[in-house]
């Protein structure tokens, strides 16, 4: 895998210069191609960012092993595989998204369409000899005085006794079926479904191929998320108001079904896209970004990510988006507590409440944290933002360690706002950079027009007080010097 590496900052920008101005939106591009859709995740970057990217540094360099380290849902990942990059590193220390990554990049043997049908069969051998206490259990629930649609989760209703008032219900008709003790599983999910999910959730469990297994628990985990009781288009956990939870009654077989012969569909087509390329070793670590201690240093060629545009806690929660899911799946691997401080672990989950010292290269960064200290009141948001920012150094600085000279670094990000002030993200990036040997080589700009996020956010946490959230992303691009 030893190469050297050549600065090429000529040649590259010469040709991004040359693209129209309009080029890296991809306003119209499908972003689902193979199995690039299998299952959402928040705030991912489109593949044919990556695509281009890989497909222009190629031309002047040889490629041969490939960094992301906060790969999320694995998308970086294959489209490595698929410019036939021989070494891919990816690194996330959300379970979810190693999940994701892992079924997104892993070429499956296994005969699916066989295992599909074998697996059907069973589950309509279920469905009919559980057809009673299926029609039963939302009149018996509801007859025992629970209110399944009640808005406040108290320790007597529903929404936290959902396991023990279903174990009752089931051994009141003498019926054998394991009820997971999920953290208030009654306040996201509605009787009839929490049943049905179980099943379903037996019948991949018999499946005897570990990766064909994996990949029909991935279509398992999206269910979970779209037959809960959570708000359509949320990433944080919002529930549906009590009237709609009230009517609601999802189809979760059939929902399930969908989500698998689409995701079969998916592997068939990558599988065919792959015949003929070498495989790829595809890494996963779950490393803190931070430290990154899973991968050799000088050992990449090409880095090519998109860090979270700050803290989950007031940006993007990605363990929140994560949390029902992983309780289904992993309720017999993973603790609630361990879920829930997912987004603890994350980027500027630290926070620094009392004050800090800001010992971070970036005179862009200490004038922005000047200005939002301007009210006393800020000390804690400011907190949050240098706790961000300290975490990106880190790991700009272990990212570059991990590089070969001459290596390029793409970083896609986002100029968020708080209390007022604009968090120049990409200007931060490049003067962090320079106290690293990197050299800025070019930013180009895009238009964000299909990356989920949400509309709008409050950058003064005051309710109603809200602004459109950015529409635009810049491509940072960074070559590390030689020594």
């Amino acid at each position: 895998m030893v190469n050297k590496l050549e600065n090429v900052d000529e040649s590259i920008i010469e040709d991004l210069m040359k693209l129209p101005k309009d080029f890296w939106d991809f306003k119209d591009s499908d972003t689902k191609e193979l199995t690039h859709s299998i299952h959402n995740y928040p705030a991912v970057m489109v593949y044919p960012i990556s695509r281009n990217i890989i497909n222009t540094v190629k031309k002047y360099q040889t490629i041969n092993s490939l960094l992301d380290p906060f790969m999320g849902s694995g998308t970086v990942l294959l489209e490595g595989m698929l410019g036939g990059i021989s070494h891919i590193y990816g690194n996330d220390l959300n379970p979810l998204a190693h999940k994701i990554a892992r079924a997104k990049t892993k070429i499956l043997d296994g005969d699916l369409q066989k295992e599909r049908e074998k697996f059907v069969a069973a589950l309509e051998k279920d469905l009919e000899e559980y057809k009673t206490i299926l029609e039963q259990v939302t009149t018996y629930v509801e007859n025992q005085g629970y209110d399944i649609t009640a808005k406040v989760n108290k320790k007597e209703d529903w929404g936290a006794n959902a396991p023990q008032i279903l174990r009752g219900f089931l051994n009141k008709y003498h019926v054998d079926l394991k009820i997971p003790e999920i953290t208030n599983l009654g306040f996201w999910f509605v009787p009839r479904c929490v049943l049905e999910l179980q099943l379903l959730r037996m019948q991949i469990d018999k499946i005897q191929d570990e990766d064909i297994r994996e990949y029909f628990m991935l279509a398992f985990s999206e269910t979970t998320r779209r037959v809960s009781n959570r708000r359509n288009g949320e990433f944080k956990m919002y529930r549906m108001k009590p009237e709609k939870v009230k009517i609601y009654k999802p189809d979760v077989i059939k929902e399930y079904l969908k989500i698998l012969d689409a995701n079969i569909e998916k592997m068939l087509q990558l599988k065919l896209r792959m015949r003929n390329e070498v495989r790829t070793a595809v890494n996963l670590s779950f490393d803190d970004a931070r430290k990154l201690q899973s991968i050799p240093d000088e050992c990449i060629d090409l880095v090519i990510t998109s860090p979270p545009y700050g803290d989950s806690r007031t940006t993007v929660a990605y363990g929140q988006f994560s949390r029902v899911s992983l309780q289904w799946c992993d309720y017999d691997k993973l603790t609630y507590k361990e879920i829930i401080d997912i987004d603890k672990r994350l980027m500027g989950g630290t926070g620094f409440k009392k004050g800090f010292d800001n010992d971070i290269d970036s005179n862009t960064l200490r004038n922005a944290l000047n200005r939002i200290l301007e009210d006393d009141k800020n000390l804690e948001r400011a907190g949050d933002v240098y706790s961000f920012y300290k975490d990106l150094q880190e790991n700009l600085q272990v990212v570059t360690q991990k590089c070969k000279d001459n290596a390029y670094q793409f970083w896609v990000v986002g100029n968020r706002t708080v209390k007022g002030v604009q968090l120049l993200t990409n200007e931060i990036l490049v003067e962090m950079g320079s106290h690293m040997g990197l050299k800025h080589v070019i930013t180009l700009r895009r238009n964000i027009s299909n990356k989920v996020m949400p509309s709008l956010n409050s950058p003064s946490n005051i309710p109603g007080d809200t602004i459109n959230t950015m529409n635009e992303e810049l491509i940072v691009v960074l070559r590390k010097e030689p020594a």
